[in-house]
């Protein structure tokens, strides 16, 4: 299958290096949410374009050092009260933003984090600063495994003590590449949430959403309002590289969400979800153009690419997060984000 359009493909690449070319991220380049709870807000827009540049770096190792200077850019962006404070002013949360819960950005600033480690041999800082308190990547690993193990659903809750499902996707990720980079064990405890996953967050019907997203207070149980069609594209790509085949599977139930018009393909998200700041028609398309590649389903790549190939030259609303999905998908081949993830340590 053909990649993105030159064009389209220099188009994405120029719109986020001026996101991220200088010594702090150019914050009017970027989208600017209704709130930072929400999911249109700014730590996605740093850590899900942050993968198009870890997994260039991964087929090219000669371009880490051009690539370092914006991941690095990222990272201190991802610090920034815009990115955290919202655990105290929206959530009316008293706790540091990094000491319990809030897996929303915990766990997407361990990911981060742990690529960095694995791109460079070392982290961004010596310590992770952030409102007077500091820890290290090590540390918040450990401190988010620990939770994932004492806590009812098996997963890490984010707000009011709920679990979601594309916040543990995260935890997944980061507990098996802290293992393959530190050599610990955090990856046994991958298996209790993705049972809390299979027993509990699959939903029966035979259209609309695939998972309900989000768990009952400190239980497995799911509370049976939360199902969004963006969230099943948005999980499944993150959840692809711990339990592909499980994935596939699940991929081709989603698929009753992706509508085919001609020879395009787009996922047509609940009208809630972009009112909501949920999700979004062109989000979702993204999200499920990456997995379509991670997976192997090229045809449908193809088709969801021509959907966002016109729409990455001209710029989405919600960018850089999806003009960074857009160029992602285009970097993906079969398992390259798995690979990304465990080093092709599953495949010996």
């Amino acid at each position: 299958m053909q990649s993105l359009s030159e064009n389209a493909t220099s188009a994405a690449e120029e719109r986020l290096r001026l996101c991220y070319s200088g010594q702090n991220c150019d914050w009017e380049q970027f989208y600017k949410p209704k709130q930072q709870m929400l999911n249109f807000a700014t730590r996605y827009h740093l850590v899900y374009p942050a993968l198009a540049y870890f997994l260039t770096i991964k087929h090219d190792p000669g371009r880490k050092e051009r690539i370092r200077p914006l991941l690095d850019t990222i990272y201190r962006g991802l610090l920034e009260p815009r990115c955290w404070s919202y655990w105290h002013t929206e959530l009316n949360e008293t706790t540091w933003p990094l000491q319990e819960r809030n897996l929303t950005y915990a766990g997407r600033l361990a990911t981060f984090t742990g690529l960095y480690i694995d791109a460079f041999d070392e982290p961004p800082a010596e310590r992770i600063e952030l409102d007077g308190r500091t820890t290290t990547y090590r540390e918040l690993s450990h401190s988010l495994w620990e939770q994932m193990t004492s806590s009812p659903s098996c997963g890490v809750s984010c707000y009011n003590h709920q679990s979601m499902l594309m916040c543990n996707a995260h935890m997944l990720l980061n507990n098996v590449l802290h293992d393959r980079l530190f050599g610990t064990s955090f990856g046994s405890a991958n298996a209790p949430w993705l049972k809390t996953v299979q027993d509990h967050l699959i939903r029966s019907n035979e259209s609309g959403p695939l998972f309900f997203f989000g768990t009952k207070p400190d239980s497995p149980e799911p509370v049976e309002q939360m199902c969004s069609v963006g969230a099943d594209f948005w999980a499944l790509f993150l959840m692809s590289a711990i339990v592909p085949e499980r994935v596939v599977e699940w991929f081709r139930r989603a698929q009753r969400n992706i509508v085919h018009e001609g020879e395009s393909a787009h996922v047509r998200v609940a009208d809630w979800e972009a009112q909501q700041e949920f999700s979004s028609d062109e989000l979702a398309s993204a999200w499920a153009f990456c997995l379509a590649k991670e997976v192997g389903e090229l045809e449908l790549a193809a088709c969801l690419q021509r959907y966002l190939q016109p729409l990455v030259l001209e710029g989405f609303e919600l960018d850089p997060y999806v003009s960074g999905l857009c160029l992602l998908g285009d970097r993906l081949e079969p398992g390259a984000f798995r690979r990304l993830i465990d080093n092709g340590i599953a495949d010996r």
